[in-house]
């Protein structure tokens, strides 16, 4: 047997025990009643004639994400860790019915075997701008989804790798990304210096807010802290598109960097025919190879690629991404990789991308980001 149809095997046979563990303990939970079905919607974007909608059903707690303001001060560490483990101890409800309301009428679609929705709604009845639609359970539970629908005057849209981009996650670090991601509270992450301040001036237009839409391999589990993050950084707001962990797509944990985020940029370039790009990413996976194939493939559409290079890198690394930034440049798409929030801003403004005006800022909020916090 080929190495390739021992790996198609243990994926499948992966896949199907998830499958019965996953039954098994829904049944438990039905049975012992202290959970009920509910739908944790994502952020959903598209256009006036197209919407994309995400969320997951599963069981929860009817008070779940209610936050118990009577314990005020610092959790301890088994307290966060308890929380960020019950993010990824979920129990889905495969193929739930879910409708989805949106002034253009109801559309009534089926979660997939791992509880996810992935729904197109043509002709949604949706203005450009921040919108709302209800998503309802059978059962009649129902929760809100923000929709982000993008003006088609929006010249360009930014696109943002998360994990270390915008804030230190070490994914490419398996117990530095565990610590990050289970022993951190949220509030304690600090992003990337001026990061913030450089993406709301990329969005920043006098005629039109221009969209952001953050592409990582995190897992859906992180969507709502991601988000939490966010909001409380004050990063521009956008859809945060993200992947399943486990086993299936020919994969035993998730699928790869590199046909995740080149599907759905291209996906957004299609549906979004009159936005020109700009990718942000990092050096510690494969967002310059990814970003300089974009680029490439659609030069029209690319406006820049920036990738941020961390400290302490590795010199062999370092000399392949300046290269391929040589290369992609020298065919028309600047390409740069750059230390720090300032270099982009500095750059970006010098194409039109940003105004002028904001440099300063960003050169500020990169300088403060980086001091320590005592002499702040």
């Amino acid at each position: 047997m080929t190495r390739t149809r021992v790996r198609a095997a243990l994926v499948g046979l992966a896949a199907a025990a998830d499958g019965v563990v996953g039954r098994v303990v829904l049944v438990v939970v039905r049975v012992r009643g202290r959970r009920r079905p509910l739908v944790l919607p994502f952020i959903g974007h598209g256009s006036v004639e197209r919407v994309r909608f995400g969320a997951r059903v599963v069981m929860g707690h009817p008070d779940a994400g209610i936050v118990d303001e009577a314990v005020p001060g610092p959790r301890s560490r088994r307290q966060v860790l308890r929380a960020s483990l019950s993010r990824f101890f979920t129990v889905e409800i495969p193929r739930a019915q879910v409708a989805i309301r949106t002034p253009g009428g109801v559309a009534r679609v089926r979660a997939d075997d791992e509880g996810y929705v992935d729904a197109v709604v043509d002709r949604p009845g949706l203005e450009p701008g921040w919108q709302e639609a209800d998503l309802t359970l059978a059962d009649g539970a129902t929760a809100t989804a923000q929709v982000l629908v993008v003006d088609p005057r929006a010249d360009v849209g930014l696109v943002s790798d998360v994990d270390d981009t915008i804030l230190e996650t070490g994914l490419t670090r398996g117990l530095e990304f565990l610590r990050a991601t289970l022993l951190t509270e949220t509030a304690d992450r600090a992003p990337l210096p001026g990061a913030a301040a450089l993406y709301r001036a990329l969005v920043s237009s006098p005629e039109v807010c221009r969209p952001v839409f953050y592409v990582s391999t995190s897992p859906w589990n992180l969507h709502g802290t991601l988000l939490e993050f966010i909001g409380l950084r004050a990063f521009p707001l956008g859809p945060l598109l993200l992947t399943d962990w486990g086993p299936g797509r020919g994969t035993l944990f998730r699928i790869g960097a590199r046909e995740h985020k080149t599907s759905l940029i291209t996906r957004i370039l299609d549906e979004h025919p009159a936005l020109a790009l700009v990718l942000v990413g990092d050096t510690g996976q494969l967002d310059p190879e990814i970003y300089a194939d974009l680029a490439q493939a659609h030069p029209d559409r690319i406006r820049a690629v920036y990738v941020r290079r961390p400290p302490g890198r590795n010199p062999r690394r370092d000399a392949q991404v300046r290269a391929l930034a040589r290369e992609v440049s020298a065919r028309g798409v600047p390409m740069l990789a750059v230390d720090d929030s300032t270099q982009i801003a500095e750059h970006a403004a010098s194409i039109g991308l940003l105004d002028p005006a904001a440099v300063p800022a960003i050169r500020s909020a990169t300088t403060q980001g980086r001091l320590p916090a005592a002499t702040r």
